[in-house]
């Protein structure tokens, strides 16, 4: 369920309180598992205890056990950069429905931190997912950057 500009509004406030610049996973990409879940889920460091879920509940959360996503510090943008692409992200997709292999936390944890809206754990499915061959989100991309263009252009690559 989409949420009103007023739960978008409450979530963009409670990272603020959460955030802490200090912190090595402060907007950082970081992924963690629920056991026995198989699947990964991503969300976005806000310090050493939160972490923004980017998947289905859309909100701050602590968990203390999460990894850094390898292979992205060369792609990703600065951490005061990503924490404010997702304040936007938030304003953005929280409307968009959730799906395990369309549109997931993967997809949007990927691209608020590195402008690539991949899912690697769908890609092997993209032609039932409407996902180009290497898993990404056809057009989000592209809306994203449309409207980080009119609101804060320095968040653009």
């Amino acid at each position: 369920m989409p949420l009103s500009q007023e739960q978008v509004e409450q979530r963009i406030a409670a990272i603020d309180r959460a955030i802490n610049p200090l912190s090595e996973r402060y907007g950082r990409l970081l992924n963690w598992q629920n056991l026995p879940d198989p699947f990964w889920h991503y969300g976005i460091g806000l310090s050493e205890t939160y972490i923004f879920d980017t998947g289905q509940g859309l909100c701050s959360f602590e968990r203390e056990e999460a990894k850094f996503v390898i292979g992205v510090d060369a792609i990703a943008f600065k951490p005061e950069q990503t924490i404010e692409r997702l304040k936007h992200a938030l304003r953005i997709f929280s409307p968009w429905e959730y799906t395990l292999t369309g549109w997931n936390c993967e997809h949007l944890a990927r691209l608020i931190a590195t402008d690539r809206p991949r899912c690697y754990q769908s890609s092997f499915l993209w032609w039932l997912c409407d996902l180009s061959p290497e898993g990404d989100h056809k057009t989000a991309r592209h809306i994203f950057r449309d409207y980080l263009k009119q609101v804060d252009p320095n968040l653009v690559r």
